[in-house]
Order: C-alpha cells, then structure tokens, then sequence
C-alpha cells in the first residue's frame, strides 16, 4: 500500500515539504472557519436569549399591572373592608411604577427585537393602544377608589367608564404583543432568507388586528338615547311655532301690493271707495 501511495505522490509530483505545508494550511483554514461559526453561533445564542428575557420582562410587567388593578377593582365591587382595598391599592401603585420605570426599556426591547423597518409601527401600537389603554384603566381605578373611600357606591362610575370592557383588551392586546414579539426572537440558521421577514409582517398583522381599540360607541348611544326623550317635547313647542310660520309667509302679500300700488298710489282711496260707491252710481243713471 505503500508502494502505491508512494507512486500517487511521484505522479503529482509532491514533495513532503508541500504535503506538510498543505496540511498546516488546511488545519489552520479549519480552526479559522470553526472559531469564526462557533463565534457566530454563540453570539447569536446570547442575543436570542438576552431577547427572549426582554419579552419575558415585559410580559411580566403587563400582567402584573393588570392583575392587580383587577383585584383593587374587584375588592370594590363587593365592598370589602377599606384595608383590603387600601392593601391591594399600595400593591397596584407599586405595579404602576415598575411598569412607567421601565417603558423607556420595554421599547428598546421592542426596537432590538423588530428591527428598525418595523419598531415606528410596533412603537405606535405600544404607545397609542396598549399603554394609553392601561392609562384609562388606571384613570378609572383611581377616580372609583377616591369614591370609594367617601363610602360611595363605586358600581355605576365603573360602569361608566367601561372597566371591564378596557380591562379585557389590555389582556387581549398584551398577549397578542408579547407572543408575537417572543416568535420573533427565535434563532434563524438562514441568514439570507425571507423567513425573518415573512414573520415580522405577520406579527404586524396580528397586533393591528388585536391592539386596535373599537370606537367609544357607548357614550354616543347614551346621547342618542338622550336626544329622543326631548324632542317630543320640542316637537309640541315646534307645531305651534309652525303655524306662525305659516302666517308669516303671508306677509309677502302685504309687500306685493305696495309694489303695485305705486303706480295707482293716487287711486288708493277711490280704490277702497269705488266699490261702495259703485252701486250709487249705477242708480243715478237710472232717474
């Protein structure tokens, strides 16, 4: 065997020199492209896990703050003592500030995560939907424990305000935004693919669908309903006004004449005698 191998090298004409030199090349060629993948993959692993936990934070942020704005709100409904609600409040202040402590961080998170072609979108759907919701939420929390330490019934002004309803969509909105950000922090081994792509425009996609808050309807039909209690009532006030109206309109009547009268305006009293005094005149002809 050796004989042959010996003959394939006098055949290529190698010399032992570049048979050495050729596997030095080619275990340093093969350290380089290792480090440099190993490189790669351990610093994509680090930024895919450094991801992930901004996602988790944020989630964790969203579902403290409106689990325990739902306990406050739930103490009041079935009026507990004051020290129950007092508790849950300080424990929701303090959810209320971990989360405006950090919202300047969730967004960085957001940015690292989407991309700059997809954080303006992402960041307005935070901002404008899902933080200004948790804002009214809190408005209306705090507007019905102010009540509610006055020994007021706190169920109408919860009505009012819609708590369930917002509520609800922060649950909503959240876990459509943080699931969608968690998928996007998944490990993509093709760098030149659209697959990242593809997925950023579905979770823009999913958010805009779950994250738009429907119009206030409800203060629109309250006015509705309102407006139909008094115009029957303006209605009763209006038939008579109409009848004026209508009287009114004959005075253009009144107007027409003038016009006409200037030409026999020496005639206006002969006018409103000569009908009297027509019959007088048909009978002094006769004797």
């Amino acid at each position: 065997m050796s004989k042959y191998g010996m003959g394939l090298l006098r055949s290529a004409r190698l010399t032992r020199r570049q048979l050495i030199a050729f596997a030095l090349v080619s275990a340093i060629l093969n350290g380089i492209v290792t480090a440099c993948v190993g490189t790669w993959l351990a610093q994509t692993y680090a930024t895919q896990q450094s991801r992930r936990k901004s996602v988790e934070t944020l989630a964790h942020l969203i579902y403290d703050r409106r689990t325990r704005a739902g306990m406050v709100v739930s103490s009041m409904r079935r009026n507990a003592s004051l020290d129950e609600i007092q508790y849950r409040k300080r424990a929701y202040d303090e959810a209320y500030v971990d989360w405006n402590k950090n919202i300047l961080l969730n967004l960085f998170a957001i940015r690292e995560v989407a991309g700059d072609l997809k954080f303006a979108t992402l960041a307005k759907a935070f901002e404008d939907e899902l933080v200004a919701s948790m804002a009214d939420v809190d408005r209306c929390l705090t507007q019905a424990y102010d009540h509610k330490l006055k020994g007021e019934d706190v169920a109408p002004l919860l009505e009012a305000c819609h708590m369930a309803t917002m509520h609800q969509f922060v649950l909503d909105c959240g876990a459509t935004f943080t699931d969608e950000l968690y998928k996007l922090t998944r490990i993509t081994l093709y760098p030149f693919s659209r697959a990242l792509e593809e997925r950023k425009r579905l979770a823009e996609v999913n958010i805009k669908a779950n994250c738009t808050r429907p119009p206030e309807e409800p203060p629109l039909t309250g006015t509705v309903t309102a407006a139909p209690t008094t115009p029957p009532a303006a209605a009763a006030t209006v038939a008579p006004t109409a009848t004026p109206a209508a009287t009114t309109t004959p005075a253009p009547a009144p107007e027409r004449t003038p016009q006409a009268a200037p030409a026999s305006m020496p005639e206006r009293a002969p006018a409103a005698t000569p009908p009297q005094p027509a019959v007088p005149a048909a009978a002094s002809p006769s004797p």
